[in-house]
């Protein structure tokens, strides 16, 4: 990554409404873009399933370099949960894992967790709950 994640300024993007893969609820996916200066730092998505308390609000975030050039070595992902006592660093199922890996390189929690990008992943998660006018 090109930063610690203090200096990344953020854009808001798309907005979709779609439904649940899992129960076909309403949900409410938004799109952004994490940058430092005018290059890129990542992007997101926040996906909110509307009238499902049990569904933790998701996100997914995407850094690393996202050219055409670049390989699923130099791209990463982590999924972290939104509930009541705040964010968690959730695992990749396996399923999805091997779905992307042709893409990126989904991360878990041992691969975060206690390391410098954990610092990075917070930074850049409170710059999403608070810069992101649509949450």
């Amino acid at each position: 990554m090109i930063s610690d994640g203090s200096d990344v300024t953020l854009r808001e993007g798309e907005t979709e409404e779609t439904a649940c893969k899992c129960c076909g609820a309403p949900t409410t996916v938004v799109t952004g873009y994490l940058e430092v200066g005018d290059l890129s730092a990542g992007w997101y998505t926040v996906g909110v399933t509307l009238g499902k308390p049990d569904h933790l609000p998701l996100v997914r975030l995407y850094i690393g370099d996202w050219t055409d050039g670049a390989g699923p070595d130099e791209r990463w992902a982590l999924r972290v949960g939104i509930s009541r006592d705040g964010p968690t660093l959730l695992d990749w199922p396996e399923k999805d894992a091997a779905e992307v890996r042709p893409v990126f390189t989904p991360l878990n929690r041992a691969q975060v967790l206690g390391t410098p990008m954990e610092g990075q992943l917070w930074s850049l998660l409170n710059t999403i709950l608070t810069c992101d006018s649509r949450l």
